[in-house]
């Protein structure tokens, strides 16, 4: 009986330094709102992938149309609206990989984590996926991302599918 006890205290500080459940890859819809300080929202949609631990793609389809590609250092934005395609090098990105190791256990699905003076709160699912991440960016605005259907998987998704596509006839700027 007395082993039981001992037993507790250490299943508790288990369960309270429990981290996130990192994916290999992993594919989602989700909405994108993000609200200034003056409250006017505005609200992205899409898809977005996630592989190779710092390899992302954004699909926006609402309300415009764009694809954002990083491999963590460089940034590749298509904005199908304005037919053109800016690079960019990252010096503050948005790390999904380097917050999700940071994140630590709030309370029941909720995780807090700090990376890079920015502290982002972590919402899962009951099955452990991510369901949302909100934070507040440099401009003051609090975005939160919210997934839906999420799907984790193992092994890196393919390259191809993770790179954006320029039409040749758009305008490429290099920032």
């Amino acid at each position: 009986m007395k082993r039981a006890w001992l037993c507790v205290p250490l299943l508790l500080c288990s369960i309270l330094q429990a981290e996130i459940a990192i994916p290999e890859h992993f594919e989602a819809d989700f909405v994108q709102m993000v609200t200034n300080p003056k409250k006017k929202v505005i609200t992205y949609e899409g898809d977005v992938k996630f592989s190779d631990s710092n390899k992302m793609k954004w699909k926006y389809s609402k309300p415009t149309q764009k694809e954002v590609c990083t491999n963590g250092k460089d940034l590749l934005v298509v904005d199908h609206d304005l037919e053109q395609a800016s690079y960019y090098r990252i010096r503050d990105g948005f790390d999904l990989l380097s917050i999700l190791k940071s994140a630590k256990k709030h309370k029941d699905h909720i995780y807090l984590a700090s990376y890079q003076d920015k502290t982002y709160t972590i919402k899962t699912a009951k099955d452990d996926t991510i369901q949302s991440v909100a934070y507040y960016d440099d401009l003051d605005n609090k975005v939160q991302i919210l997934f839906k259907k999420m799907r984790y998987g193992k092994g890196k998704l393919d390259p191809a599918g993770m790179k954006c596509q320029i039409p040749k006839t758009y305008d490429i700027i290099k920032g």
